[in-house]
């Protein structure tokens, strides 16, 4: 299948490691020129330089250093697409858990911090790349969710996770509304536990949790794992990736105000 995104811009939040790094490599791949965002600036050159190094296509690997959560994104973010002078495509990537816990061990500042770095980065990229995102013919917007923001905690933790995800996937919903006037298609993927990317910090935070050791937790979650999916196994950050290029190209012209559940399975409701 063709995609067609030769000459396309695409912009892909916290991109300088795990999904967002693997999604802008599977775009890159298919033509598009890319722009790496991250915090770090060795992470994100190193990214920008590896895809282009990679890339059997002749794209450009641009670099947008910034902290999601800075109140100043807005206008650094306007200041490098103004240099760039289009962006075709946004992914919504970056999303974080900096502390997990229960409901009861959760702090109101872990919520609010949840809510800022989740859901208002989104909002934040979206704000300074409308205009440029308006002027394009074939503009998407790809949010990246969570299985967690339409699924109850199988243990109860990380509900500020949760809910960040479950505000962007309103957002989505509402977005796709308003932004179908300019051409501007509004989708949002939600991943169940991926191998790669958060996974060693679940780990992590499981052994520590439970007092064990890393390989005996990893055992246990990947066992858990497979048995929420009727294919027993877990997905790749791979097969995100493949979604975000679909999506991302003419082939879903009139693909809009979706949630798409990359989870192997595990979602069993009707709709």
């Amino acid at each position: 299948m063709d995609t067609n995104l030769s000459g396309r811009i695409a912009l892909v939040t916290g991109s300088s490691s795990g999904l967002g790094k693997v999604i802008a490599r599977a775009l890159a791949a298919e033509g598009a020129s890319v722009i790496i965002n991250g915090r770090q600036n060795n992470k994100v050159a190193d990214t920008a330089h590896e895809i282009k190094r990679d890339c059997a296509h002749r794209i450009q690997a641009y670099q947008f250093v910034c902290d999601a959560t800075d109140p100043k994104l807005g206008q650094l973010l306007d200041a490098k697409l103004s240099e760039i002078s289009r962006l075709d495509i946004l992914i919504n990537n970056v999303g974080n858990i900096e502390r997990f816990g229960t409901f009861e061990d959760l702090t109101e500042e872990d919520w609010q911090r949840s809510f800022d770095i989740t859901f208002m980065s989104a909002v934040r990229f979206i704000k300074a790349s409308l205009p440029y995102l308006k002027k394009s013919r074939q503009a998407r917007i790809i949010n990246i969710s969570s299985l967690s923001a339409h699924q109850p905690s199988f243990t109860g933790l990380n509900l500020h996770y949760g809910m960040a995800k479950a505000g962007i996937i309103n957002l989505t919903k509402n977005l796709a509304a308003d932004f179908g006037r300019y051409g501007i298609l509004v989708n949002t993927i939600c991943p169940s536990t991926l191998l790669g990317g958060g996974w060693k910090q679940n780990i992590e935070d499981r052994a520590k949790r439970e007092r064990i050791t890393t390989k005996q937790a990893e055992e246990l979650m990947r066992e858990e794992e497979n048995r929420k999916s009727p294919l027993g196994k877990m997905g790749e950050l791979s097969d995100v990736a493949n979604l975000v290029v679909f999506l991302a190209s003419p082939n879903a012209n009139f693909l809009t105000g979706h949630s798409y559940n990359v989870d192997g399975g595990i979602t069993r409701s009707i709709c």
